[in-house]
């Protein structure tokens, strides 16, 4: 971290800060929000789409990274652009 400033630093004992860390970053993943994401009995994950008919289907994904409320997904027939359904309470 450096100061503009760093004279005026004396003033800044005590305030706060937010400090963002980047552990690790993908690039060409699917991702999805992390509130679609059914628990299924066995213990893995899936998601419900929806096809441009309106379709559902249930579709089980591996779990990948986490960041920023997403999760990184793979998956059979999973495909950029597609639609995933939030589960209603």
């Amino acid at each position: 971290m450096t100061l503009d400033h760093p004279r005026d630093s004396g003033r800044l004992d005590g305030a706060p800060v937010t400090v963002t860390f980047t552990g690790e970053r993908r690039k060409d993943v699917l991702a999805v929000p992390v509130g679609p994401l059914l628990a299924r009995s066995d213990g893995r994950y899936a998601v419900e789409v929806a096809d441009a008919s309106g379709r559902r289907r249930t579709v089980p994904v591996q779990l990948g990274m986490f960041a920023d409320g997403q999760v990184e997904v793979t998956g059979p027939g999973l495909a950029a652009g597609m639609r995933v359904e939030v589960p209603s309470s």
